[in-house]
């Protein structure tokens, strides 16, 4: 199989994974908010005492979801770009890998040429470690080193982390607004474990994204010296810009 071939077909399944998750979470997020309105306890029931036709009721609705989500998570081309947007302003771990990378990268340079590196507005470095880094990975033995560490993968699964973080933030506003309508010790014992399930993905997400970290840090420096020269070249050709 080509190697651009390859590449596709590789990413296209990470976008699979992406967006199942995405849709996993939202289907989550409508059951939970029906449990929430209806009250932990009646939920019990029903699902205690539940009858055929309403489990087959229950079974289309799920389907039905499924699908709805599925065509419309399918039209979704920018998820990149809604990562990047929640990453900088929550959590930052993208940036701080750019950071990385981009140190990493500059140690190959003279001290005048890292300077004027160093001085260029964040954008700007930014934007070349995500080149470097790019170009890196159309090599396949790069490639190949980054797949066998997982780099790609780990990064999905924090996009995923983030998705359910969110969608138990929003399941933690409306189980606390239940407790407050309805104090119960249903409602109680409800609004602990959303909380609980939010601070988990939260405490993930962190996890996750300092693995992130560590893993960039370790792959630059075995890249770097590995592929000194062919870096050291792109680093010039991009400064002569």
């Amino acid at each position: 199989m080509p190697k651009a071939e390859i590449h596709f077909t590789y990413f296209k399944d990470l976008e699979k994974l992406t967006k199942s998750g995405l849709m996993a979470y939202l289907i989550l997020l409508i059951y939970g908010l029906g449990v929430t309105i209806v009250g932990i306890d009646s939920t019990f029931n029903f699902l205690m005492n539940i009858k055929l036709c309403e489990s087959l009721l229950l079974t289309l609705i799920s389907f039905n979801l499924i699908y709805f989500f599925l065509h419309g998570i399918n039209k979704i081309h920018r998820l990149g770009e809604l990562h990047i947007w929640l990453d900088k302003k929550f959590f930052g771990f993208l940036h701080k890998s750019n950071e990385i990378i981009l140190r990493e990268l500059l140690v190959l340079l003279e001290p005048h040429e890292r300077s004027a590196v160093e001085s260029l507005v964040r954008y700007e470095q930014t934007a070349i470690a995500e080149t470097i880094f790019s170009h890196l990975a159309e090599n396949q033995s790069i490639f190949e080193r980054l797949l066998k560490r997982g780099i790609f993968r780990s990064w999905i699964w924090y996009w995923i982390a983030i998705y359910g973080l969110f969608v138990f933030i929003l399941l933690t506003l409306t189980s606390f607004s239940k407790y407050l309508h309805l104090p119960t010790i249903y409602s109680q014992a409800f609004l602990i474990s959303i909380v609980a399930v939010t601070a988990l993905h939260l405490i993930i997400i962190y996890i996750f994204g300092y693995n992130l970290l560590f893993i960039t840090k370790r792959l630059m420096r075995e890249i770097v010296n590995l592929h000194y020269t062919e870096i050291l070249t792109l680093l010039r050709s991009h400064f002569k810009k």
